[in-house]
This record gives C-alpha cells, structure tokens and sequence, in this order.
C-alpha cells in the first residue's frame, strides 16, 4: 500500500469508528499511520490485525472495528472489478464517477485530520454526583482510610502486647480489694491515613466521566485532610472546588475551570509537577491515590523516575484501573508495566463504588495492612 492509500484507510477508519462513538482520536491515528508504514502487510487478515490493534482500546469495541473494516472490504472488491472490466464506450458512467470522485475529495479535504503539537485545552459539562453514590462511598472511605493507615496516633487501646498500662490495671484491682489479678497492656491506635488524590481526565478515561466526578467529590468531602487534583497533558488542584459547595455548584465549577477534559496523557511529567509544587501535601502517613488506566504518551523513563520519588515520599501508593474490574485483565500498557513496581495495591472502580467492590480488592478485616518493605527494581546491567 501506498502512504496515501493508508493515510486515506486510517482516515476513514478512524472517522467511521466515532460515529459510532468508539474514542479514536489523533493519537491513536498516528499511531495506525506509524505501524502500517513500518509492518510489512502479508495479508487483507493481518492488515486489519494490525490497525485494530492500534486504533482500538477496549475488548467491546472489537465487534464494532470488525463490522466496520468489514464494510469498507465490501465496498472496495466492486470498485476494483469495474476498473478492470471497464468499457471504453461507457461514457455517461465515467462522467457520473468523475463528478462523485471530484466531490468525496472536497469532502475528504473538509474531514483531513491534522496533528498539532499544541496540547488540547476543552471543558466538558459534568454530571452531577448522585446522594446514593455518596452515601455508599462514604462507608467505603472509611474503611479505606483504617485499611491503609501507616502511623501510630496519640490515643491507646486494649492489647495483648505492648506496654504496661499502669493506671487501668490499678483500677481493675479495686474490684478485688487492691489486689492485682491481671496485667493490663496497651498500645497507639492507628491513625486513619490521609490522602492525596490524582485523577487522570485524559481521553482515554472519557467514557468513565461519571465515575470520576462522583468519586472526585466523594473524597474532597471527606472530614480528614484530602487533596484531589486532575491531569492529561498537565496537573491541575481542584480540592478547593469541591470541597466548599453543593454536588450541583460543584459539578458546574469543575466544567467551568478545568480545561484539560479529552487531551493527552502524560503521567510521569504531572507526577513530576505534583512532587515539584506540592511535595509538602504528603508524608510518610499519606496514601496516594491514582486513578487511571496507564495508557501514557510520555516517556517511560519520566514515568519510572517520577513513580520512584513519589514511593520514597509516600507511604503507600494505590492504583485504580477501570479495566482491572474487567475478566483478564493483566496491566500490559506501557505506563502499568513502568509503574507496578512501585504500586502497592492496584484495584478496580468497584473498589470505590461499594463495600463488595472494596472487600474483593482489600479485604474484609478493618485492621490496617502491613508494611512491606519496599525495595527498588533491579536494572539491567549494561554489558
């Protein structure tokens, strides 16, 4: 194939898979472009192997991308046999060709989509989070924040180790006459974690919009100190936005000031940015949040370096994936096999949504979980 048989190929296929409301976008485009110019295509089989695999990113929109390819196959074998076996004398059928050729060109100039390396700034309206969703995730942040506490806080409580706790243990002697029957031990409660929220509002999570403004929402009013931020191609607060106002005001606030819905993805640069500007947010009793699905633009090298800073100044870093919800799911994005090694928990959206979803990815004890060692990935060594 020529490069302007498949630039047009890529085009169309692109153009047709978001009438159908699959999200296929430059990017995405380029990279079908890039992957056909460097394949060599043995077959019509493995041609469509090849673009499905760079142009699609969810498993329920194969069915689509094949009804699709399909359908251009169909149109394509008569306009070629007609070439072949075309007749001189046909005249009337080559001028009504020529006028409809002359016009798909008009319309493919009108629908040419161009690469701009100026990042993509776009406010989307937002739903409004539901009282139902916020009820339910209020009982799962709570056990959320018990589950991943890291330090020991001021109270105490009953234990069978630990110090001795002098002053009950006299108490519980008067009830024998002075006479001291049991030992009494306690030890520090273990601090709720707080937490530090970062949600990725690329395009590649447009269509879990909801989700993320519920959840969003849902944290920055918690009673403890929550700080949430959004990112794509570049890090913004929201925290102040969502913490002060109604669902409703708040939902109109965030369509309004946030400018990043639908861009690029670039997680290790905003990962820089955040431990840059707001390192003073987190401390080892702070659990980082990430909500996204890994799929990066940027340099792997930028993601590992800024996912190792951040491990080194947290105490814990969870992951949320909203394909991991999905049968299968094995974190292959170059972004998630860069930044598993320094995630502790990597869970679903149903971690989230409900108290089941909770229990399946952290759990059912409310006791916080152990600290394991953290030791960094061994690199390869250079020969």
């Amino acid at each position: 194939m020529s490069a302007v048989e498949v630039l047009s190929l890529v085009t169309e296929v692109s153009r047709r898979l978001r009438t159908y409301g699959v999200k296929c976008g430059t990017s995405e485009s380029l990279d079908a472009y890039r992957a056909l110019g460097f394949t060599p295509i043995k077959s019509v089989e493995h041609l469509k192997q090849v673009l499905r695999l760079c142009v699609i990113k969810r498993l329920e929109d194969y069915e689509i991308f094949d009804r699709i390819f399909d359908e251009l196959q169909k149109q394509k074998r008569p306009s070629e046999q007609m070439r072949d076996g075309q007749e001189t004398g046909q005249r009337a059928d080559m001028q009504k060709r020529t006028e409809k050729s002359s016009t798909s060109r008009e319309t493919q100039k009108q629908m040419t989509v161009y690469y701009s390396p100026i990042e993509v700034l776009m406010k989307k309206d937002l739903p409004t989070p539901t009282l139902s969703f916020l009820r339910e995730s209020k009982r799962v942040m709570k056990r959320f924040r018990r589950r991943m506490a890291l330090l020991p806080g001021r109270r105490f409580e009953r234990s069978s180790k630990g110090p001795i706790d002098f002053g009950e243990t006299i108490r519980q002697s008067l009830r024998t006459q002075g006479e001291i029957l049991r030992v009494l031990r306690r030890r520090r409660k273990v601090t709720r974690c707080k937490l530090v929220a970062i949600f990725d509002v690329s395009g590649s999570m447009d269509t879990y919009t909801e989700f993320l403004m519920q959840s969003m929402y849902a944290l920055a009013r918690q009673t403890v100190s929550v700080e949430v931020f959004v990112f794509s191609t570049k890090l913004m607060k929201v925290s102040s936005l969502l913490k002060y106002f109604g669902p409703k005001k708040a939902a109109e606030l965030i369509s309004r000031d946030v400018n990043i819905w639908g861009s690029g993805t670039r997680i290790g640069s905003c990962l820089s940015t955040f431990i840059e500007k707001h390192r003073g947010l987190v401390g080892k009793g702070t659990v980082a949040l990430i909500v996204s699905d890994g799929w990066d633009t940027g340099e792997p090298e930028v993601l590992e370096r800024s996912m190792r800073n951040l491990k080194t100044m947290v105490g814990r870093i969870v992951w949320i994936n909203p394909h991991a919800d999905k049968p299968g799911f094995k974190p292959r994005t170059i972004g998630m096999e860069t930044a598993m090694p320094y995630i502790d928990v990597l869970a679903g959206m149903n971690a989230l949504k409900s108290l089941r979803g909770f229990k399946t990815y952290f759990g059912t004890a409310l006791e916080p979980m152990g600290k394991k060692p953290f030791s960094r990935p061994a690199r390869p060594s250079r020969q």
